[in-house]
C-alpha cells in the first residue's frame, strides 16, 4: 500500500474515531412520539444516536385515548415532543400547550386536510421524515450527519414501498371497497385506489340510522367486493351493513400496527401488511 493510501486509511479511520467520540459525548436528546407509526419512523431517523419514547403503547387508538401520569413525565422531560395534532390527539393539545417553551414540539398535522393519517402514504411519511430532521438537528447539531445519513436511508426504503405497493396494486385502480373508519385517504391516494365509502366518519361517534341507511344501499347497488375494518375497532355494525351480502369479504387494515413490536421496522412491516391485505381481497 502507498503511503498516500496508507494516510488516507488513517485519516478515515481518525474520521469514525472522532465521530465515535463525540457521539458518545453529547448526551442523546429526549424524544417524546405520540403513536406507533411515527415512532417507528423517528426510531430509524435516530439508529446510531439515542432511542424515542413512544406515548401510545399497545393497541390503543390515540382517538381515545387518555393521558397517564407517566405519559405527563415523559412530556415533562422531553427535549423534543413528536405529535401529529389535535385532530387525531386531542388528549395531548392541552399537556403541549402547558409546556410552553419548555420542550420543542413538531406538530406534523396538515391543516388543509380532512385526514389526519398522513403516514399511510409513503409519499407523506418521507415529508414527516423531513420535519423531524430539520427539528432534531436543531435540538443536536453534532449529530448532523449521522441523522441525515439515517434520513436517506429511510426515504429509499420508502421509495422502494411505494414502488412495490403500487405495482401490487396497480390492476386494482377501479375496484371500489368499504372502509370502516375515515383515515386511509391518504393510502388510496398513494397507491391509485378507490374507496367507496365509509362506515364511521369520526370514530369516537357511531354512525346513525341515516348513515348506516346510505351504507347499506349503496352496498346493495354497486361493485364493492370488501370491507376493511380495524383492530382499534370492532363493532357489530360491520356484521348489520352486510347482512345479505355474502360475497364482500371482511379483512384487516392497521393503521397503527397495533399487534407489531415498537420499533424502525414496525413502519415498513405495518404498510407490507396493509398492502397485501388490499391486494388479496380485490
Amino acid at each position: 500500500m502507498s503511503l498516500r493510501n496508507v494516510a488516507a486509511a488513517c485519516l478515515f479511520i481518525l474520521g469514525l474515531t472522532h465521530l465515535a467520540a463525540t457521539t458518545q459525548a453529547y448526551p442523546a436528546p429526549s424524544v417524546a412520539v405520540s403513536i406507533k407509526p411515527v415512532h417507528s419512523l423517528v426510531s430509524g431517523l435516530m439508529a446510531g444516536a439515542g432511542k424515542p419514547v413512544l406515548i401510545v403503547k399497545g393497541s390503543r387508538s390515540p382517538h381515545s385515548y387518555s393521558l397517564k401520569p407517566s405519559d405527563a413525565r415523559i412530556l415533562n422531560r422531553a427535549d423534543l415532543i413528536i405529535w401529529m395534532g389535535p385532530t387525531l390527539e386531542m388528549f395531548l393539545e392541552k399537556p403541549i400547550l402547558a409546556l410552553g417553551e419548555k420542550s420543542q414540539t413538531v406538530t406534523l398535522e396538515n391543516k388543509n386536510s380532512s385526514d389526519p393519517h398522513l403516514w399511510l402514504s409513503p409519499i407523506r411519511a418521507a415529508s414527516i421524515i423531513d420535519q423531524v430532521l430539520g427539528a432534531i438537528i436543531k435540538i443536536d447539531p453534532q449529530r448532523a450527519g449521522l441523522y441525515n445519513n439515517n434520513a436517506n436511508i429511510l426515504k429509499s426504503r420508502l421509495n422502494t414501498l411505494l414502488v412495490d405497493g403500487r405495482q401490487q396494486l396497480n390492476s386494482l385502480k377501479d375496484t371500489p371497497f368499504l372502509v370502516y373508519h375515515d383515515a386511509w385517504s391518504h393510502f388510496a391516494t398513494a397507491f391509485g385506489l378507490s374507496i367507496s365509502g365509509t362506515i364511521a366518519l369520526n370514530p369516537e361517534r357511531p354512525p346513525g340510522a341515516k348513515r348506516i341507511s346510505e351504507i347499506r344501499d349503496l352496498v346493495g347497488t354497486s361493485e364493492i367486493r370488501c370491507l376493511f375494518k380495524e383492530p382499534q375497532f370492532n363493532s357489530p355494525l360491520v356484521s348489520t351493513i352486510l347482512q345479505g351480502h355474502d360475497r364482500i369479504r371482511v379483512l384487516e387494515l392497521d393503521p397503527l400496527g397495533a399487534t407489531l413490536p415498537p420499533g424502525p421496522d414496525l413502519y415498513f412491516k405495518m404498510m407490507e401488511d396493509n398492502i397485501r391485505a388490499v391486494a388479496s381481497c380485490l
